[in-house]
């Protein structure tokens, strides 16, 4: 089986607009209009950036594709789900709030804002797979019940995928709290004696309180959900994890609630990732990251393993180099992308197309 890629190439000094154009072109060459009927519900699932973050997506992009479903006959809504850690994106009131912050209003995007998984991130759909690890995962309500999605992806690095692209953003960003829990609970974190310098940051994002502090940070295990959290905020690279044991697992899960996503929305799901402003961490840092690579390209794709690994390519074919491995040395990051084709969410071969 061979998917297509289809790839609106950047300039190094693209700005938002040629972002806008490159989607609308994008849209348009993936026959996109013909995800859905007229009439149906469309998710534009996307991440609305964390506090101070100022890399994510913006509303303009969104805005194009809004417009583009409605044309169409659909009734498009912007979605995202809850987190796990502490932070404004945690419930759904301060998730709209921040949203709306940021520019996803509707009256700026033209769609309203839902947040998948309800109140607190327990509304959810248990939905049968076959994979390695699960017979069923939990997927957030809206996500699941909408007739139609299209994922918009701002490609990044991760502290604990090593890579964020499509397959991470509905893997996480589609499921319900409980399947996020359930992705994530292998990973038991340790905590460095000579590292850390008892600021309580780590203490402080904790979701569960399972980390007190007094002359270093310490973690209850049986507490602890192994969320990750105390790994991203740590100013000092004080918090580990046996990455050999957990990072490949939970990547395979990541997979798996992948699968989860896709496997009822059978010509029904669109990708598109943005190789822009790609940042070392993800957009649910809660601080400015500088881009660490600026302007590469935009593709899009009804296969999300496809999409991820041409993104993969393009990007160590433009960096001369394995580009996310060199990020994040600890992460065999393709994990997600190999496993995902094991169990049947797409294929790692591709024809691009190029689109002008």
């Amino acid at each position: 089986m061979t998917s297509t890629v289809y790839c609106y190439r950047l300039s190094p000094d693209a700005d938002y607009d040629a972002l806008v154009s490159a989607t609308d072109r994008l849209f348009e060459a993936g026959d996109f209009d013909q995800l859905f009927e007229a009439g149906d519900s469309v998710g534009v699932k996307l991440h609305f950036g964390e506090g101070d973050n100022d890399t994510h997506l913006r509303p303009s992009v969104v805005r194009s594709v809004v417009g583009k479903v409605t044309a169409a006959g659909g009734r498009p809504f912007v979605t995202d789900s809850n987190t796990l850690y502490r932070g404004r994106r945690s419930n759904s009131i301060d998730h709209l709030i921040l949203a709306h912050e940021h520019g996803f209003s509707i009256d700026e995007v033209g769609a309203p804002v839902i947040i998948a998984d309800g109140l607190l991130g327990n509304e959810q759909v248990e939905i049968p797979i076959e994979g390695k690890h699960y017979t069923k995962v939990r997927i957030s309500a809206a996500g699941h019940h909408a007739k139609a999605l299209i994922v918009l992806t701002h490609v990044t690095g991760h502290p604990s995928a090593g890579m964020g692209a499509s397959i991470k953003n509905i893997a996480m960003g589609l499921s319900s709290r409980a399947g996020k829990l359930s992705q994530h609970s292998d990973m038991v974190p340790d905590v460095s004696e000579e590292k850390c310098i008892a600021c309580g940051t780590c203490a402080e994002w904790c979701p569960v309180e399972a980390i007190t502090v007094d002359e270093v940070a310490e973690i209850d295990e049986k507490k602890c959900i192994g969320c990750g959290e105390c790994l991203a905020v740590c100013p000092n690279g004080a918090v580990t994890f046996s990455w050999s044991e957990t990072n490949e697992r939970l990547q395979e899960k990541m997979a798996e609630h992948a699968l989860g996503v896709v496997v009822r929305k059978t010509g029904r799901i669109g990708f598109i990732n943005y190789i822009y402003d790609v940042t070392k961490g993800c957009d649910c840092f809660n601080t400015r990251q500088d881009p660490v690579l600026k302007s590469l390209a935009v593709l899009a794709s009804t296969d999300c393993v496809a999409v991820d690994k041409a993104a993969v390519d393009l990007i160590n074919e433009h960096t001369h180099g394995d580009f996310f491995r060199k990020l994040n040395p600890h992460i065999a990051y393709d994990v997600q992308i190999t496993h995902g084709e094991a169990i049947g969410l797409g294929t790692t071969h591709y024809d691009l197309v190029e689109v002008t």
